[in-house]
């Protein structure tokens, strides 16, 4: 079943999740398969404005994970939602920890594959967790709104 937030997602994010070490003696593993995520954010207020002559800090923002997918052989990951297997659920995909990175679009993603309505950039998640906890209240409102995600968004000038 789809969260609240889900008719409103406008961030997809694309996340190559690290892949699985078998051995030592192999090295690091390739990347796992691509994995978008779409999720409904907002900007916190208190985020830095572009001065002259200073760089553009990162936008942050916050919201709640809406869905994500694989994507598939051949696809781009800013192709129309209907060319992936969503899982609704609202929660994140496994291993999506603080501090991952990828690329990001921000804007209208029903005009998806044309990103003439949005921005691109790279994004590194901050949280992913909701303020509540695991229990409580903490979990009706993730079974209702997702998992809570917070990231920040460089958008190239």
């Amino acid at each position: 079943m789809a969260t609240d937030f889900a008719p409103y997602a406008n961030v997809r994010i694309l996340w190559i999740p690290p892949g699985t070490i078998t051995s030592f003696r192999t090295g690091v593993p390739a990347g796992g398969d691509p994995i978008v995520i779409e999720a409904f954010v907002k900007g916190e207020t208190g985020t830095a404005i572009d001065l002259p002559s200073v760089g553009a800090a990162p936008r942050v923002l916050s919201g709640y994970i809406t869905a994500f997918a694989t994507v598939p052989a051949q696809a781009s990951w800013l192709a129309a939602q209907s060319a992936f297997s969503w899982d609704s659920t609202g929660l994140a995909p496994a291993g999506l920890l603080p501090g991952t990175g990828g690329r990001g679009f921000l804007g209208y993603l029903e005009g998806l594959p044309a990103t003439t309505a949005g921005q691109q950039g790279e994004v590194t998640v901050i949280s992913v967790a909701g303020v509540f906890g695991v229990g409580g209240i903490g979990a009706e409102l993730r079974a209702a709104l997702g998992d809570a995600i917070s990231l920040s968004l460089e958008v190239p000038a």
